[in-house]
């Protein structure tokens, strides 16, 4: 059998109503699955109270608030829908109690009744008596509230026999000076703050400035700094791989070769020493050509009169040289004007 495209768009479309509807009961805080019973109750002021809100048995939820509305007949008053269980039998005098979930101002309605009725019970659709408990009292029992009444007036009793009293005025006046010092003092550390706050002002936004160029820097860089990295990586995993016994043995000769190296260098200083030794101690011809001024003036005249005898045979040298081709005798020497081998005689 072959269906149209009509009946399934048709199916489709009841199907996701069906589902949109079970969603937004169950977003609305009632279940379309549970069997429940509808109850009406109303309130001068529900507070804010909103759709959705819990009702509450002893602390365990039993159902949930589903409309707030103003009663058309009465303006004055707002009704409010709840959805209950249905295993929830609420006798004649439960009270349906408008009452404050936390600090913060959420709000619920507390169904208060001390049994489960057998007959004569509240009927579906029908309205529950309505009551206004504060936060204090929805949080405390009766008794402790009492107690708690009792002892805040005992309290407050206290201070005002303090306070009347006859040294109250003078401690009032100590208390009230101490507090307007107190105050005096804040203010100028408060002042204290601000200035220092206004003069660090500008060398916070230098180094605010100065951070931001780092890392500017950094970021432009960071292609060098990672190659950097990478051969710092490669150096270490060498030195890792290298042969760790071969470094030690040449280290342990470079060690050796030092060491020859010193000692060669010890025993030339030691040779060196002794022939300072010597000619300290006047030993050797080296002391006496240092110590002995005649040997040094000796070497001098003879040093001077050598050069002279050059510069004579430069400039005279018939003087020393005769040659006679034919036997004849040489030519007569004939002493010259400025003879240099006279200046020194």
């Amino acid at each position: 059998m072959k269906i149209a495209s009509e009946v399934k768009i048709g199916i489709l479309a009841a199907v996701t109503l069906a589902v949109l509807i079970i969603g937004y009961k169950y977003l609305k805080g009632s279940n379309v699955f549970d069997k429940s019973k509808i109850y009406y109750t109303t309130f001068s002021n529900v507070q804010m109270l909103d759709a959705s809100a819990p009702v509450l048995t002893r602390g365990i939820k039993v159902g949930s608030v589903i409309k707030v509305a103003l009663d058309p007949k009465n303006p004055d008053q707002v009704i409010v829908t709840m959805d209950v269980k249905s295993d929830i039998k609420l006798p004649q005098s439960a009270r349906a109690v408008l009452v404050s979930t936390g600090l913060l101002g959420g709000k619920a309605i507390d169904l208060w009744f001390d049994h489960h009725c057998t007959e004569d019970c509240i009927p579906n659709r029908g309205t529950i008596p309505s009551e206004v408990k504060s936060m204090l009292s929805n949080m405390l029992p009766k008794d402790e509230l009492e107690d708690y009444v009792q002892l805040l007036g005992k309290s407050l009793g206290n201070v005002f026999d303090t306070l009347s009293g006859p040294y109250s005025h003078s401690q009032v006046a100590h208390i009230v000076n101490n507090l307007d010092a107190t105050m005096r003092h804040l203010e100028q550390l408060s002042n204290q703050l601000n200035t220092l706050i206004s003069l660090s002002s500008k060398n916070i936004n230098q180094s605010l400035q100065n951070i931001d160029q780092l890392t500017t820097a950094l970021a432009k860089n960071s292609t060098s700094i990672g190659a950097s990295l990478n051969n710092i990586e490669s150096i270490t995993k060498q030195l890792k791989d290298a042969d760790a016994g071969k470094l030690v043995g040449n280290a342990n000769q470079a060690v050796g070769t030092l060491n020859t190296t010193i000692a060669e260098g010890k025993k030339t200083l030691g040779e060196l020493n002794n022939v300072l030794n010597q000619v300290q101690n006047g030993n050797g011809s080296l002391t006496k050509l240092i110590k002995d001024p005649s040997l040094y003036n000796n070497l001098d005249r003879t040093s001077r009169n050598l050069d002279l005898l050059l510069q004579d045979l430069r400039l005279n040298p018939k003087r020393y040289i005769h040659v006679s081709v034919f036997g004849g005798k040489g030519d007569k020497y004939e002493k010259i004007t400025n003879d240099p081998a006279d200046a020194g005689k």
